[in-house]
């Protein structure tokens, strides 16, 4: 359990963080997170190579443009870090009868249930507690 700390007192938004650096660098966007192939909103500053990307799940919910999924060590397609919307694809490969065809069958299927938005609340317990090498990213 997540509980050695006050999770909204240690929370800082994507835009107050973009207004602190803004105060000693120079920040441009990029790309809209269509271009940059998934939910991060990339910033460059004009004298240097390099750019910064956010990714604000509680800030600015992306849900509906996110084109994301993991597949844990167990098996499961995961639709969403935010939500436990999954499918078992270990299943599907280990069924009599498996195809590759099946399998894509079920990837695509799987699909309909990745959520169109999550539901962060600072102030409540976490859903989820799950951590990323157990989720695989």
């Amino acid at each position: 359990m997540i509980d050695e700390h006050n999770r909204a007192a240690t929370f800082l938004s994507s835009d107050e963080l973009r207004d602190l650096l803004s105060k000693h660098y120079t920040l441009h966007a990029q790309d809209s997170p269509t271009q940059a192939a998934g939910p991060a909103r990339f910033y460059r500053m004009p004298d240097s190579p390099s750019r910064v990307g956010f990714i604000s799940p509680h800030s600015h919910n992306f849900c509906h443009l996110c084109n994301r999924v993991r597949v844990t060590a167990q098996g499961r397609l995961l639709l969403c870090l935010g939500n436990e919307h999954s499918c078992d694809l270990r299943a599907v490969l280990r069924a009599p009868g498996y195809s590759r065809e099946r399998l894509r069958s079920a990837i695509i299927d799987a699909m309909a249930l990745k959520p169109e938005r999550h539901h962060f609340d600072l102030e409540a317990e976490p859903d989820i507690v799950r951590f990323m090498s157990t989720t695989g990213g």
